[in-house]
Order: C-alpha cells, then sequence, then structure tokens
C-alpha cells in the first residue's frame, strides 16, 4: 500500500493518475483515466477517486506538528545546527512519522526506524550503501551524529538522519516496464557487488507463524469485532499454502538490501531511480532477493508480466546472467509477505496510536483483497521464461 504524504497535492496526485495510466495502457490499452484514478485510489487503500479527494481535504486542514522540543533534540543531537524554521511532517510509515529539518547548515530528513534497527545494523546498511553509490547508484547521503553514529535515541526512539534531496514519488503500480528494468538492473548491480555477508540471515525472513498463531490471531479479529474478519478467514488457507514453500538460506550469502521495495525508490533527476532504505540490509542468497524483488514489483497489485520480463532485461543487462529460478526461490518472500501480513493485522487490532491505525488498518485490507499466492507465483515463473 502506498502512503499519502502529510501535505498531499491533488495536483500531484492527478500527475500520478495520469503516470499509471501510461503504465496501465502497457498491458491494457484500452484503459481509461478513470481507471487510473480508481486504481491509484485503491493503492492508498481507498475505493474511490472521489474517497482519495476526500482524505487530501482532510490531511490539509489538520496537519501534523512534532512532538515538544522533537526537532530541537534531533538537531542536537547529529549536530545539524541551529532550527530556523519548524519541523514539517513529510509523511506517517509503518516505523513512524517523517520530518524536515532546516537549519543555519542545510535542510535534512529525520526518519524514525525500529527498535532492533541499532547503529550496528546501520552500519551494515551503509556498507552496502557507499558500495552501490560506487558503482552508479543514487541514494540520500546520511549524517554521522558528533560521536560516529548513524542511530541515535531521541525522545525514547531510533532515529536517523539524510541529507535532503529533492525527487519525486515513488513508481505507480503496476509499475511501468521502463521502472522495471532499471529496478532490475540496480539489483543485477547490487549482486555483482557480491559483498561478503557478516551476519546470519534475519529471523524475520526464516521464521514463520504456526497454524495456531494464525488461528489466534482470527479469533483476535472477531473479538475486536473488525468488519474484515471473516474476510481474513477465508484467505487463511491461501496462506497456509505459502507456508509450504522453503528452501535452503545457508548458501552463497551475499550483502543485500532486502528491502528494496517500492515504498523505498523515488524517482530523480533525469527519471534516475533514487533508493531511500538501507536498514534492512542483511545477508541473502542473491536468488532468494531476486525472487523478493519480483514479487514486490511484479506481483503488486497482480501479475505484470510486461515488468517482469523488463525486470529479467535489466538484471540480465547489468549482472550478465539471469539466476535459475523455481517456486523455491520465493521462499524468503512467502516469509516475509506472511510476516508481514500477521503483524500488519496485530496492529489493526490494537494500534500503537491513531496514525498507526489508520496505516494498519488499510493495509490489512488492501493485504486481504489482494493475497499473494501459490498460483500467483506458479504464474510468474511462467511469464519470465516466456
Amino acid at each position: 500500500m502506498r502512503y499519502l504524504p502529510d501535505k498531499p497535492s491533488l495536483g500531484f496526485l492527478r500527475r500520478e493518475a495520469k503516470d499509471l495510466l501510461a503504465a496501465l495502457r502497457e498491458s491494457s490499452p484500452t484503459a481509461t483515466l478513470a481507471d487510473a484514478q480508481r486504481a491509484l485510489a485503491v493503492e492508498y487503500g481507498l475505493r474511490e477517486w472521489a474517497e482519495l479527494r476526500s482524505e487530501v481535504e482532510r490531511r490539509a486542514a489538520g496537519v501534523p506538528v512534532p512532538p515538544e522540543g522533537l526537532a530541537e533534540a534531533l538537531a542536537d543531537a547529529f549536530g545539524l545546527g541551529v532550527l530556523v524554521a519548524p519541523a514539517a511532517p513529510v509523511s506517517f510509515t509503518p516505523m513512524g512519522r517523517c520530518w524536515s529539518l532546516t537549519t543555519d547548515r542545510g535542510r535534512w530528513l529525520a526518519v524514525t526506524v525500529y527498535p532492533w534497527i541499532t547503529n550496528e545494523q546501520a552500519e551494515r546498511g551503509a556498507r552496502l550503501r557507499d558500495a552501490a553509490v560506487g558503482a552508479g547508484l543514487c541514494a540520500p547521503t546520511p549524517v554521522r551524529s558528533p560521536s560516529g553514529r548513524l542511530i541515535e535515541s531521541v525522545q525514547d526512539g531510533n532515529w536517523r538522519v539524510h541529507e535532503w534531496i529533492e525527487v519525486g514519488p515513488s513508481p505507480v503500480l503496476p509499475a511501468p516496464a521502463a521502472i522495471a528494468r532499471q529496478v532490475g538492473s540496480a539489483y543485477g548491480t547490487l549482486h555483482s557487488l557480491a559483498l561478503p555477508a557478516d551476519s546470519p540471515v534475519h529471523w524475520y525472513v526464516t521464521t514463520r507463524k504456526s497454524d495456531a498463531e494464525w488461528q489466534d490471531l482470527l479469533s483476535r479479529a472477531r473479538a475486536a469485532r473488525k468488519p474484515w474478519a471473516d474476510q481474513l478467514a477465508r484467505t487463511l488457507p491461501v496462506l497456509a499454502e505459502l507456508r509450504t514453500i522453503d528452501a535452503d538460506l545457508d548458501a552463497d550469502l551475499i550483502l543485500c538490501n532486502s528491502n528494496l521495495i517500492p515504498e523505498h525508490v523515488r524517482i530523480g533527476h533525469q527519471d534516475q531511480l533514487v533508493i531511500t532504505e538501507w536498514d534492512f540490509a542483511g545477508s541473502l542468497p542473491a536468488t532468494q532477493e531476486v525472487g523478493v524483488a519480483l514479487g514486490q514489483w511484479a506481483l503488486r497489485p497482480h501479475l505484470n508480466v510486461e515488468a517482469a520480463k523488463a525486470f529479467r532485461r535489466g538484471y540480465t543487462e547489468t549482472a550478465g546472467t539471469w539466476p535459475d529460478l523455481d517456486l523455491s526461490s520465493f521462499a524468503v518472500a512467502t516469509t516475509a509477505y506472511l510476516n508481514w501480513t500477521y503483524n500488519t493485522i496485530c496492529e489493526a487490532i490494537d494500534p500503537s496510536d491513531a496514525d498507526q491505525a489508520d496505516v494498519s488498518e488499510r493495509g490489512t485490507l488492501d493485504l486481504l483483497d489482494r493475497p499473494m499466492t501459490r498460483a500467483g507465483l506458479h504464474q510468474l515463473l511462467a511469464a519470465i521464461d516466456s
């Protein structure tokens, strides 16, 4: 699901709808602007274009303000200089809200991160990011605090800061073939670096919830009187099929971005892709990360054959070869998807705050309306090889 900025522009969304129309016409030549507007609204977790317009108006009337002292504390913790303007909200993501800070030394983006993203974890991502930039990829420049750290604890949260860069939106979905080709090329570049892995494969992509835990989640949803509880019940057998996909994850590990999803990419100068997120970097076999990438870029919101083929072309042009994929290549993709679905539903049932409640409720509906399926993965494999 796409996340609206805190101060969205209707004009900006109209341009996104036109971009999406061009992408839709790659596979459906008769698609109309109304089709694109409706599809864009669904990507933002709403049902119709009119609802999206209403949401823009609502946000314009209630712009978030930072907690007292947060901006000053962030500027002090990262040595950014003296604030010369109030902090401005950028967007709320599952990790929390991002803020734009303007000081006498420049403009910065402050990003709140998950508690498990420690300085050690951020350093792992910085190692891959620096090598990637050296190989020609584009990414924001991280800021180190006066103590040399990438992550600092501020007001009971973990934060990092980037130098501000002017970028456009995340790519629309379904992804245009030209974007998918660039993404495939980026993955090919990262995998060609073949940086040695320095940690085990993260538990999040190796550990799956049991049938009993999913049934308990359903019971909790029904107890909370969630309107989508019956839909969850109907989807559980589909998710159970995904849990049968497995693979050996111990061989040929390299350092991977691990979360190069559409939400972590922006369109930069001259349509160059800017990869904004590196803190999830970790050890994976290259074939498994290709499986994750295809699930994100060629199965959302549905199977996108042209994007899948374009991704393969971009990857092969850069890496020189294309990995031999089968259903087991999606073991990490399915585990990550299952855990994301489970955790999103948990947050929707018992959210930590109003912002999280909104994001998780919409995210749950999106996940249940368009679940990943074993059959869809088979179709994806067939499309790539055709």
